[in-house]
This record gives structure tokens, sequence and C-alpha cells, in this order.
């Protein structure tokens, strides 16, 4: 009896044993599991506590090209491509193959809004996939929004009929305003006095008429300048510096009439640089650009012309900046950013010098149909754009994308690498906790070092594009960076300073 009550005792000693050891595997296993799913999340967002030169850049989410052959699709509305022409030549002397939208394109050129009927497929964009427009980047180019928007550099505008009250407040106050009524959709535009506009309309906008244009030879004109956003949050942007397209009204300004619209109004059959007789010596004859030849005939009228170009630069940043917000609303609801987006603002400027915008153009017409000679313009444009964004790069990618040979041919950790002294005296390799060791190397996540790497590549494959956010530094001795990132989001205020230090400490990074 004793006997069997030992075993007994045994037997539920060694049952307890097993349960213990069955709860104790189970515990550990949930707590692994947890711990997995937790590093996961976290991951990105932890500063490197290892050697910071052992970054693996395959891992970066700028667009990698991965595939041997290169290929791209087009998206257009219109079964006529030849406003494309140009797109497809510059492409396929980058040695790029179209395919149809069903395919895997490394590229998608959308002359049209992509993000309405294929927004599902734009949200699914493959790391290695890039896009010609941001999403929201209507905010920017749709010509109600923009016009009305607070910016001192529009010309007054109102909505109608939901502002025709603080509109005719406006004509009261400035009565011999005049003003152009615009279509909300199309270019249709006219002159009207304030007794002429239809106040109750819903399909038009109006906008204050600048009255005193500057005149070349009697002739009024616009400017185009080329510019491109290649990231949002924090913004980049850039602009071709190569040329701007100047294009001249057909008839001369004076004597006035509002009803002869090609006094005032460019159209496709506007009046080239190269048939505007005082610019033509500078164009022709000794080989100017469009840009240089006008500010030649600026200076021949005792006139500087580098006031000009200091305010386009600082319309177009503080234009795109107004609207970065909403922009960045948008892309919340995207899974990938591989995007930029190439578009034309439009200017005029006044007898004075002073200049205005007034619209920017998505998907900017880049035919040389009505002007052959522009041509070599737009092909030059395409190019320095595509190769800004890592489209045009000659260098062919392994076919088994591991990139590091290439990538550190083309730029290294160190590349990344700025501020070394303040980084050292705060010691930010063993704490990241302190105020400016943001911008250290070991203290980077891995989307912030992805972000330093994206700027660094366009800074060495820049070309003609001129970078105006964050701004250029030509002497960052004489900066102050504080105030200069004041009222800056956190993102562009980081990467600001960022670019400053690599000027202040390495002169080829200060233009």
């Amino acid at each position: 009896m004793e006997n069997e009550l030992r075993k007994g005792e045994k037997d539920s000693m060694e049952s307890t044993r097993r349960l213990d050891s069955t709860t104790i595997s189970l515990k550990a296993l949930i707590v692994f599991f947890a711990a997995s799913i937790l590093s996961s999340v976290i991951i990105d967002f932890l500063p490197i506590q290892q050697n910071p030169w052992k970054w693996d850049t395959t891992k970066t989410s700028a667009p990698q090209y991965c595939t041997e052959e290169k290929t791209y699709a087009i998206y257009a509305r219109s079964k006529s491509e030849d406003h494309l022409i140009h797109v497809v030549n510059v492409l396929e002397k980058l040695g790029y193959t179209r395919v149809s939208l069903e395919k895997n394109w490394q590229l998608l050129w959308a002359h049209d809004y992509p993000f309405l009927k294929m927004k599902e497929r734009m949200k699914r964009l493959e790391n290695y996939q890039i896009v010609n427009h941001f999403p929201g980047c209507g905010f920017l180019t749709n010509k109600v929004d923009l016009s009305t928007s607070a910016l001192l550099f529009l010309p007054r505008a109102f909505r109608l009929p939901s502002q025709k009250d603080e509109f005719l407040e406006y004509t009261r106050l400035n009565p011999s305003a005049l003003f152009v009524e615009k279509h909300n959709e199309h270019r249709h535009i006219v002159i009207r006095s304030p007794e002429e506009i239809n106040l109750n309309s819903t399909t038009s906008f109006v906008q204050e008429y600048i009255q005193n244009p500057y005149l070349v030879d009697g002739y009024k004109f616009d400017m185009g300048v080329y510019v491109v956003i290649t990231s949002v949050n924090p913004l980049r942007i850039y602009m071709y510096s190569g040329d701007v397209l100047f294009r001249y009204c057909p008839v001369k300004y004076h004597p006035f009439d509002a009803s002869n619209i090609d006094k005032y109004i460019v159209g496709d059959d506007y009046l080239p640089t190269w048939q505007v007789p005082s610019l033509i010596k500078y164009y022709s004859q000794f080989g100017g650009s469009m840009r240089s030849a006008f500010d030649a005939y600026v200076r021949d009228q005792q006139m500087d012309p580098t006031g000009i170009w200091v305010q386009v630069e600082d319309i177009i940043r503080r234009t795109i900046l107004e609207k970065e917000r909403d922009i960045v609303n948008i892309l919340r609801s995207y899974k990938t950013r591989n995007f930029f987006d190439l578009m034309r603002f439009d200017l005029i400027v006044d007898k004075n010098l002073k200049v205005y915008l007034m619209e920017a153009n998505m998907s900017p017409n880049l035919s040389s149909a009505h002007f052959k000679p522009n041509s070599v313009l737009y092909e030059q444009i395409l190019y320095n754009v595509l190769n800004l964004v890592g489209i045009g790069t000659p260098i062919k990618m392994p076919d088994d994308c591991r990139l590091n040979a290439v990538n550190e041919m083309i730029a290294t950790d160190q590349s990344l690498s700025t501020n070394l002294n303040k980084c050292a005296s705060l010691a930010c390799h063993r704490s990241c906790n302190k105020q400016g060791c943001d911008l250290c190397l070991p203290c980077l996540t891995g989307s912030e070092y992805d972000m330093l790497y994206r700027a660094h590549m366009e800074h060495l494959h820049r070309g003609n594009m001129r970078r105006l956010f964050p701004p250029s530094f030509i002497r960052a001795d004489t900066v102050n960076i504080n105030a200069e990132i004041q009222n800056m989001t956190k993102l562009n205020a980081w990467m600001t300073r960022w670019f400053f230090y690599k000027c202040l400490y390495d002169a080829s990074w200060c233009h």
C-alpha cells in the first residue's frame, strides 16, 4: 500500500513537472512572438548601434532598376501622342523600351493625372517604380486654387459667385482696375470691366489684369520656367537653369485694344525669340539662349535683370511651400513615395521689373510642332530631369540586384556624414538623445538615411537643375542657419541643416 502511495505521489510530481515545463515553453513562445512583432514595428525608428559604416544600401527605397531591360509606360487619355514625341525620343536614347500599362514598367510617364483611374495601383508601387506626378499636385496646378491663394505675387483673384461681394468691394476701392475672366478648366481668357462680368457664373473666376507690362520691342510676353519637385516632406525643389521659355504676343501691345487678344494673350502661335527684332542678334548671331537674349535687351534699356530671377526663384519656393501641407495630406494614403513632378511656372513682368505668377502647369507642353527649334530645349529639359531622379543614369545595374558595389561606386556612408566635430563633442555614437545629434550618422533611422541618400544622389546628378529648396548657400559661413529654418517644418528644417553643413565644410556643395 505504501509503495502504491509513493508511486502515485511520484507520478503526480512527474505530471506537475511536465505541466510546468509545458507552461514555461508556451510562455517563452508567446514572449518570442511578441518580441518579434515589436521589433519589426520599431526597428526602423531605432538609431544605429553598431558600426555606422555598414549600412546595407540595397535596402534603400530609392528607385532601383533591377531588371536587365529598362522599361517605361505612358498614361494619356488622348489617342494622339504627337505632344509626347520628345519624351519618347529621350527615353529611347537612354535605353528604355516602352511596354503597356499592364506590364511591370519602371517609369510611368503620365501626361494626364493618373491617381483617379489608376489609384489602387499607384498605392501599390514597387520600390523600383517611379511616376512623374505627385498625388495632390492639383493643389499647385488647379488654376482657381492657385490664383485665389493669399500670395502677394499673384494678381488678386475672386471665385464666383461665392466671392461676389468681396469682388464688388475691391472694384469700388480700385475703380480703374480691369479683370481677366478665366474659365475654370480651359484657356479661354478675355479682359472685361467689372460691369461686363457675369457675377453669377459657376464656370469661371476673375483675376486682376496687370496693365503696365514690360514690353520688348513693343511686344508683351510671358516666361515659362521649368520646375521639378523630387520630394515632399522633406521638400526638394529644382529649377531648370539651362534656359527659360520666352513667348511673345504676335501683335504689338500699343495701341491697346482689349478686343484683340493677340495683343495681350500668349497663344500657340506666339512670336518666338528668334523673330523679335532686338533679340535676333543676341540669339541667332551670338548664340545666346532665350533668357540671356532677354537679359541683354534689359541691360540695353539701362536696367538690371538680376532682380527678376531672384524674384522668380522666391516665387517658386514660396508657392510650393504654401501647398506642401495639402500634398502631404494626400500622400499619407500611398504606400511608397516614388514620385516626382515636372511642371512649368508661367510668369509675367511689369515695367518696373516686378514679377507676377500667372499659373503652374501640370504636364507642360513639350511639343515642338509649332516651333522646331524648341525641340533641343525640350529634350535638354527632359534629359536633365530624368538624370536628376535616377532614370537617366548610364550605369547598368546587375541582374541579381546586389547593388552594394554599384552604389558604393557612386556614394558611400561617408558621403552623407557631416558636422563631425559636433557629433564627436556630443558623443553621438553613445547617445542620440542630445540636441544636435540628429544629423550624425550613428543616429539616423533607416528612413532618414534614405532621405539623405536620395538628396545626395540628386546633388551628384543635378546637371542644369538648380536647387531652390532647401535653399542653396553661396557662403554658408555668413548664414544664420537658425533664422533660416525658423518657420520650416521639422523635416524641412532637418534637411536644410544637412545641406547647410555640407556647404559649410565642402565648397562643392555651395551651389
